[in-house]
């Protein structure tokens, strides 16, 4: 045990190939190091900030005063001199590194978003891989029994329609996906959309009185380097198969909600190192857990520290059970609230959460708790009896 805290950015946090930096201008020019520092110093600084963003784990500097001077353009004597207020902020961790704790908030936020766009660019890759499939085996289908169509320029719902009026499509069965070909192919049948994002479905419709249409036979066009399988012997049935709709492709969203819940976390006074990597954090993402619901579980949490006159840090462990609870409990109905309240709303952090839940208001993952609360106290439009009230009984200036 170092007794140092954990790192404030996973391991693998890499943002490297993303030079911008956000620079919370607000921050910076009430922070203590605009009041302290000289202009050498703050350039050092700032200097040190930009190297931090792109080394690995992000928002982190290698504890190492050689390397220190040379990422901050400092000859070893100047670095001394400069180091103390340079490096303001910058905390030691567990793996024996710097990290600045504004940085690396910032730093969580651009990983997620980067995260949340590559798993949207593999899941386009993956459609668009899935299109090149469906459209090799409907060319192939096609010029089997003659239909001879550009493979550059048809696009692929054209490619549908002419193979669907053919009696051929794709369906999946037993996780593999086959053509299906219907002898003498109807004109009249219903298309759903047919592009790679939205997949296809069919349905045929039999005129009345005709004959009913002999059932699907599966066919699977052979590889390229082949010939096509030949078909069954005349007499001999084939298996139906029975068509089914492809998957859906579900973006997965969970990875940019786990980081605004822990960047939402740690702004409202959580444990400083809550990462979006946490389990706990990561089950409540994909649960749906809302915002308000995390606040409230914090507010509540904090209400049980002070009771028991501890100040521990909040970290998710203390708040999953909290979480549970509120989730588990039913709505409140009028019969089951108090008779009367001790106390009214604007009085605690909790009560504001849960009114601006009922009037449709949640703080946003970039919202301070103070702009929240004056958001809700202007939606709830209190009276200036109700204000004055809060501020003679309560103390609450509103």
């Amino acid at each position: 045990m170092t007794g140092l805290p954990d790192p404030l950015t996973p391991a693998d946090c890499n943002l490297r190939g993303m030079p911008f930096m956000p620079l919370d201008t607000e921050r910076l020019l009430d922070s203590d190091m605009m009041a302290l520092s000289t202009g050498e110093e703050f350039k050092t600084a700032l200097r040190l900030w930009c190297k931090s963003w792109n080394q690995e784990p992000a928002a982190s500097l290698p504890d190492d005063d050689r390397i220190l001077a040379h990422l901050a353009g400092k000859e070893p004597a100047a670095w001394r001199k400069v180091k103390d207020v340079a490096l303001r902020g910058f905390i030691k961790c567990g793996d024996g590194r710097l990290y600045h704790p504004v940085i690396a908030e910032k730093a969580l936020e651009a990983w997620g978003a980067r995260e949340a766009f590559q798993a949207k660019k593999e899941g386009d890759n993956d459609r668009k891989k899935e299109e090149r499939e469906d459209r090799r085996m409907l060319f192939a289908a096609l010029r089997d029994i003659g239909v001879i169509l550009p493979a550059k320029g048809t696009p692929t719902s054209h490619l549908r329609k002419v193979a669907a009026s053919h009696g051929i499509q794709i369906v999946v069965t037993e996780g593999h996906k086959v053509v299906t070909v219907t002898p003498g192919g109807s004109h009249k049948e219903s298309h759903s959309g047919v592009t790679a994002k939205t997949g296809t479905g069919t349905g045929t419709v039999k005129e009345k009185g005709a004959a009913a249409a002999p059932p699907p036979r599966a066919y699977v066009p052979a590889p390229a380097h082949e010939d096509p399988p030949p078909a069954a012997p005349p007499g001999i049935p084939e298996v139906p198969v029975e068509p089914q709709e492809p998957p859906a492709t579900i973006p997965d969203e969970a990875p940019r909600r786990a980081t605004q819940i822990a960047v939402l976390l740690r702004r409202n006074g959580a444990d400083p190192r809550t990462l979006p990597n946490d389990r706990r954090i990561a089950d409540w993402a994909r649960d749906g857990v809302a915002d308000a619901e995390v606040l409230l579980a914090l507010e509540t949490a904090k209400e049980r520290r002070k009771a028991q006159g501890s100040d521990q840090p909040i970290g998710t462990a203390y708040l999953a059970p909290i979480i549970a609870d509120l989730r588990a409990a039913p709505p409140e109905t009028g019969a089951s609230k108090p008779a009367a309240a001790s106390k009214p709303w604007p009085c605690s952090w909790s009560g504001i959460v849960a009114k601006g839940a009922e009037l449709g208001l949640a703080q946003g993952v970039d919202e301070l708790a103070p702009e929240f609360k004056v958001r809700v106290f202007a939606a709830a439009d209190l009276t200036d009896d109700e204000r004055s009230r809060l501020r003679a009984d309560y103390g609450v200036s509103v």
